[in-house]
């Protein structure tokens, strides 16, 4: 089954803001997909549209599958015989963090755990005694309830998996299988077959803001796009790494500067820098060789402990 969402963000320019949680929607379903709100008893058939609240769940039976889609971009898609509740979606507007907690039953899902690139996701999943927490990452889990087993796939980004005793990083390009109880046996590249098949999930589900897209052709209005940020959270001291990714205009950058929200500055297209523990907004500005202008932007947020 194939699901095709429309982005709530534009890949080239920052158009959304938030001062609240984001509403979570059914944003397509195919099969028989049924909901039980929060406190009730019964299921009842989803529609396309509808809202989750906190407390409700969601199911897919046998040949069936739903896309859950978050207001600031977040996409969740549920596999046949998956059961998962939305246990709550909250916004911190000082931080510029949209916080989601998921309990997953059973079954498979995959996760496009991503915000626009002026705030910042922590969007953890729990099931079984395992937690999983991520930010802009996407990855699938598979988790079965009777053997307390988790399989996961990371396809971009980093997904941290909390076992209660001991934590595991999961990079992109790798798996991990995790069992309650059980020392985890750390990671492995993932599969080809599989990454193929989540990469093509990816791609039909819309873009990634993980992905440094190359500039369009030559011609047409110049556009620039932060490019090179793994995660924009992570520990003090925090070194990223960021680069300038032209769209038309002449195709030739004639000047590159970039501010880095703390009083430092550069004038290269691909630059390092090290930020203290803070809230930053990075601002990039370039020319391109026929003297056209423009600029783009991207937060950074730097903790004690993420948690990252």
């Amino acid at each position: 089954m194939k699901f095709l969402a429309v982005a709530v963000w534009a890949l080239w320019s920052v158009v959304a803001s938030a001062e609240d949680a984001s509403v979570v929607r059914i944003s397509q379903s195919d099969g028989s997909v049924e909901i039980r709100k929060s406190g009730a008893r019964d299921w009842k058939p989803a529609r396309d549209g509808d809202v989750l609240e906190r407390g409700d769940r969601i199911t897919t039976r046998d040949k069936s599958a739903a896309l859950l889609s978050w207001t600031n971009g977040s996409m969740v898609k549920l596999y046949p015989n998956a059961e998962l509740e939305l246990a709550g979606v909250s916004f911190d507007l000082e931080k510029k963090l949209e916080q989601t907690i998921l309990e997953l039953a059973r079954g498979r899902v995959f996760a496009k755990a991503q915000v626009p690139e002026h705030l910042f996701a922590d969007f953890q999943i729990r099931m079984g005694g395992l937690s999983t927490r991520a930010q802009g990452a996407e990855f699938a889990l598979n988790f079965d309830p009777d053997k307390k087993s988790l399989t996961a796939w990371t396809v971009l980004g980093r997904l941290v998996v909390d076992t209660g005793t001991e934590i595991l990083r999961i990079d992109d390009g790798s798996q991990a299988t995790i069992q309650a109880g059980v020392k985890p046996g750390g990671t492995a590249a993932m599969d080809d077959k599989i990454k193929q098949s989540l990469t093509k999930v990816s791609r039909d589900l819309g873009g990634s803001l993980l992905i440094d897209e190359v500039g369009a052709a030559a011609g047409g209005k110049f556009a620039l796009k932060i490019g090179g940020v793994i995660s924009r959270r992570g520990n003090a001291p925090y070194k990223v790494s960021l680069k300038a990714l032209p769209r038309g205009g002449s195709g030739k950058l004639k000047s590159v500067s970039w501010e880095f929200g703390d009083g430092e500055s550069a004038a290269t297209k691909e630059v390092e820098h090290t930020f203290t523990q803070g809230l930053y907004v990075v601002i990039l500005r370039a020319e391109d060789a026929n003297g056209e202008k423009a600029s783009a932007q991207t937060a950074i947020s730097v903790e004690a402990d993420c948690g990252c």
